[in-house]
């Protein structure tokens, strides 16, 4: 594939920026030291004080210790390495705690940590003693250490570290866990990249040498090659720096019996931890990549580089990619980022955690609604045509949005979900829905044939809207949003007069009609608001009806009640 010439040239988001003394930071150094096995602009006597200096702060006493024992300069002195691994194990935590941040190393955190651990002891030839670490702490402590644990044997990768994780699966406390881990492979993984460390020795990780590498024969030594460059600071001569992202690209683009998928996939990692190239660049490579892998890498670089920006692109990528490995995560990456998370980062394209490590953790607490307008875009697309291509991912896609739907947008996805070939085998699809507009729709597919389990799941979901109804103080809607805005406001206003309707629908027919009605959610409102900061409103409807809503506990609530104007 030919790349254009002006996607070299694209500015990078503000991830991983060079201050402007062009010296990065300690730990920056410290991180690159240990990437590459050989000292980066920092020398073994500088990194042996840090290590020894009782003013070194946590993380960066990790950094230094870690760059030693990969450069074989371990001081015997100090607290083992094997103790120091198994010490932060021990206080890991899905919020990061207690490993702070430093500049030039954003969201580096505690699993960051331990995985750059385990690649320290494995690069320094002691990847059994990180075996024997992990295998000891795989079952204990919390779900998350044990996700991060098993995550670190799947990135070593040697058959022993396997078959850990699949005893975790025979034995451990989440099956599903483990096999997911197993699934979600990345590569290479640590144990094979050490087997090659010889090819390139350290003394020869320089700039040039590895530039000249890559140029030359693709094969393993130019894919070790592309590995090493990766991990390299900025090349402080802009056409040198040019230069080398134009061989990684080349490399991307050779397919020869010697230059394939993992030669591909190292070159990709390494791109895409230099540059960000452009959201434009990542989907035109992904567009033209036929081998499965490596579409599932370019979609982690675009994210992990691009974040929220990539999301359109990887939603027009649904309509022509087949492979569901790489659908999974384009969904995964819209639902995150339009939330406001991040999915891939940084550091997930060079060692990357099981995937429902960075859905289920992290950040993951703290996820806050969909916007209305990312909510808009994903409908919308859905709305124009566009589908995954592979009926489970869309399913779930389904599945998902229900939690951010009400009034208009809940029947515009269950308008999609209606007309599903198999839709009274997957009523689990409803199960985020908190819609309770959508009562006279579910009432009537419950009376449809279906499987027992999908059945019993319909009727959770209809009595739980149901019991909403009943127990929620007046007007306080299950799925709107609950900001002290007008569009809040009317978002509730809607979805109660939807919730009130009668409606009973008896066929196929009527359920279409209905699901394409939008008169509810389209009806015009005024309002007057009887107090200066706007929380007490008089809303008059087109037909003349007349409500009174407040801002009360948080949320919008009906009160049955039209509020009187405030004298001032």
């Amino acid at each position: 594939m030919r790349i254009a010439s002006f996607l070299l040239f694209t500015v990078a988001p503000p991830l991983l920026c060079t201050p402007a003394s062009g010296v990065e930071s300690l730990q920056r150094r410290l991180l690159r030291t240990i990437q590459v096995g050989a000292s980066q602009d920092i020398s073994v006597e500088q990194i042996r004080k840090v290590a020894e200096n009782d003013g070194t702060d946590y993380t960066t006493e990790i950094l230094a210790r870690s760059a030693l024992i990969v450069l074989q300069k371990d001081n015997a002195k100090l607290i083992t390495y094997s103790e120091l691994l198994e010490n932060v194990l021990n206080h890991l935590m899905s919020d990061g705690t207690p490993f702070v941040t430093h500049e030039g190393l954003p969201n580096f955190r505690g699993k960051e940590t331990v995985f750059t651990m385990v690649y320290a002891l494995v690069m320094s030839g002691n990847q059994e003693r990180a075996v024997d670490i992990l295998e000891k702490q795989s079952l204990t402590g919390g779900h998350y250490k044990q996700a991060v644990v098993l995550s670190a044997l799947r990135n070593i990768g040697t058959p022993r570290a396997l078959s850990i994780i699949q005893k975790y699966a025979e034995k451990g406390p989440d099956r599903n866990l483990a096999e997911a881990t197993l699934a979600d492979e990345d590569f290479p993984v640590l144990f094979e990249i050490y087997d090659r460390w010889s090819l390139v020795p350290p003394s020869e990780r320089t700039h040039d040498n590895l530039r000249k590498i890559v140029q030359g024969k693709c094969d393993q030594r130019s894919a070790v090659a592309a590995y090493w460059l990766g991990f390299l600071a900025p090349n402080p001569d802009p056409n040198a720096e040019v230069a080398e992202r134009q061989a990684l690209q080349a490399m991307i683009r050779t397919k020869t019996n010697s230059c394939e998928m993992m030669e591909h996939v190292i070159a990709l990692k390494a791109l895409a931890l230099r540059s960000a190239e452009s959201v434009i660049f990542w989907k035109t490579l992904a567009e033209s990549t036929p081998n499965v892998w490596e579409r599932h890498q370019v979609v982690i670089d675009a994210f992990g580089r691009w974040g929220r920006a990539f999301a359109p692109a990887a939603l027009e990528m649904f309509k022509t990619d087949d492979a569901q490995y790489v659908q999974w995560e384009l969904l995964n990456g819209n639902l995150e980022t339009r939330q406001g998370q991040e999915y891939r980062n940084y550091w997930d394209i060079w060692i990357p955690a099981n995937v429902l490590v960075t859905l289920e953790y992290d950040e993951a607490q703290r996820r806050g609604p969909m916007e209305q307008k990312e909510v808009d875009a994903m409908l919308d697309w859905l709305d124009a045509g566009g589908r995954p291509r592979d009926a489970v991912v869309l399913n779930h896609t389904l599945y998902h949005l229900m939690e951010f739907t009400s009034g208009n947008d809940t029947r515009r996805v269950l308008q999609i979900l209606n007309a599903l070939p198999q839709r009274n085998q997957n009523w689990w699809i409803l199960q985020n829905l908190q819609d309770r507009s959508a009562l006279p729709l579910l009432n009537y597919w419950r009376t449809l044939p279906a499987p027992k389990d999908q059945q019993e799941i319909l009727e959770h979901v209809i009595n739980s809207l149901a019991a909403q109804s009943k127990s929620a103080p007046a007007g306080k809607s299950g799925s709107a949003c609950c900001e002290a805005t007008e569009k809040c406001l009317l978002q509730h206003v809607r979805e109660n007069a939807a919730s009130i309707a009668q409606v009973e629908i008896r066929s196929e027919d009527e359920a279409r009609k209905w699901l394409a009605d939008r008169g509810i959610s389209e009806r015009k409102y005024t309002i007057r608001y009887s107090d200066a900061l706007k929380r007490s409103a008089f809303v008059t409807s087109g037909d003349g009806g007349e409500q009174g809503w407040e801002y009360l506990y948080d949320c919008w609530r009906k009160t049955g009640v039209v509020p009187q104007t405030r004298a001032h």
